[in-house]
């Protein structure tokens, strides 16, 4: 796997999109620069559309015609404008093959695949349809260069009203029944992706993710021992009614961490001890526990290889309610303060739950 570093860039001006938008990317070093997750809410799925193209535009004005790859992530931020989270190659021996939404990065006899946002081919439809049609060209993509599903390491999937019930079918379930569907035709002995399942505010589903192959590096999930895996969670705790294509609701195919060398890449962590939520109608009590949870999942004794420890180097924070955010955050800054941080406004993916934070760590 090759190296990579992520940096935080907000917005220095308040105005237009467009104007946000090209002062937080104008600060940005292009040297090794390979991805760009923009984050900003539009006022509804039209402003978002249109926000798309403009970063197209921006990005390709100021980046030229090798741009990085781009999401666009309709979450508002803590500052109320645009914040992008910047990701480069540390590895400066490191070939790129560069695609329309996909890099092919070789490095020291490993393979890796790098997306940016991956959205369905159409718009409308239920979760499960938008989910389903992301999934097949995954497949597709995959297979093209190379890579089996089981080959991902990291994923991200936004999911709009992720706890919305539509005649008794919640979003989030039948995004994980899609995946699900997905994932059985492949074989997942080493354990499944680190991922991350979060709400937005508008867009389509969005998936995002990481893949490599290759045999000469650590790959391997991370348990916790505080926590069941999300994917032996007990139908008591799934939402929503049985899809017509499955028998029951199937569970989140993700780990609670994956180690890839000497990097913990985090999946999306909150207040849940077994497989039951903190009810507590506190933030800053979700986040502690949160915590809690993550530093047993990335502490020396849990990392499943010799290790001095481990340090956070970026914790991306979703907060459910805006007003929530100052206190949580000085929380965060108290307990963590060299970790890289930034936070966002975003529905969780059970309803009681205030928090959910998701990081990268160092051994």
């Amino acid at each position: 796997m090759v190296n990579k570093i992520q940096r935080i860039y907000t917005s220095a001006i308040e105005g237009a999109f467009e104007e946000m938008l090209h002062n937080t990317l104008s600060q940005i070093n292009a040297n090794a620069l390979i991805k760009l997750s923009v984050f900003g809410k539009p006022a509804d799925y039209n402003e978002y559309k249109q926000n798309l193209t403009t970063i197209d535009n921006v990005v390709k004005d100021i980046f030229g015609e090798q741009p990085p790859l781009t999401s666009y992530i309709a979450q508002k931020t803590s500052c109320g404008g645009v914040t992008v989270e910047a990701t480069y190659i540390a590895d400066c021996n490191a070939t790129i093959k560069y695609h329309r939404n996909y890099r092919l990065i070789t490095f020291d006899g490993c393979t890796e695949l790098m997306t940016g946002g991956i959205v369905p081919r159409f718009d409308g439809g239920s979760t499960f349809e938008q989910s389903m049609d992301i999934f097949n060209g995954i497949a597709k993509l995959l297979s093209d260069n190379g890579f089996k599903p089981s080959d991902i390491y990291r994923q991200w999937n936004y999911i709009p009203g992720i706890t919305v019930l539509n005649d008794g079918s919640q979003n989030y379930q039948e995004f994980n029944d899609a995946r699900s569907i997905f994932y059985s035709t492949d074989n997942w002995s080493n354990g499944y992706p680190a991922a991350t399942g979060i709400g937005t505010s508008t867009g389509g589903v969005m998936v995002e993710l990481y893949a490599v192959k290759g045999n000469n590096i650590t790959n391997m999930p991370i348990d916790n021992p505080l926590q069941i895996a999300a994917h032996n969670y007990s139908q008591q705790v799934l939402d929503g009614k049985v899809i017509e294509h499955l028998s029951e609701r199937t569970t989140p195919k993700f780990e609670r961490a994956r180690l890839l060398g000497k990097t913990v890449l985090i999946s999306g962590t909150a207040a849940i001890k077994g497989e039951c939520s903190n009810y507590s109608t506190n933030a800053v009590e979700q986040a502690a526990e949160t915590m809690e949870i993550m530093d047993r999942l990335t502490c020396k004794e849990n990392i499943p290889v010799e290790n001095n420890g481990s340090r956070y180097e970026l914790l991306r924070v979703y907060v459910k309610r805006e007003n929530d955010i100052p206190a949580v955050c000085d929380y965060m800054q108290s307990n963590y303060p060299t970790a890289q941080k930034h936070y966002l406004v975003a529905d969780v993916c059970r309803p009681e739950l205030l928090i959910e934070i998701e990081g990268i760590a160092r051994i």
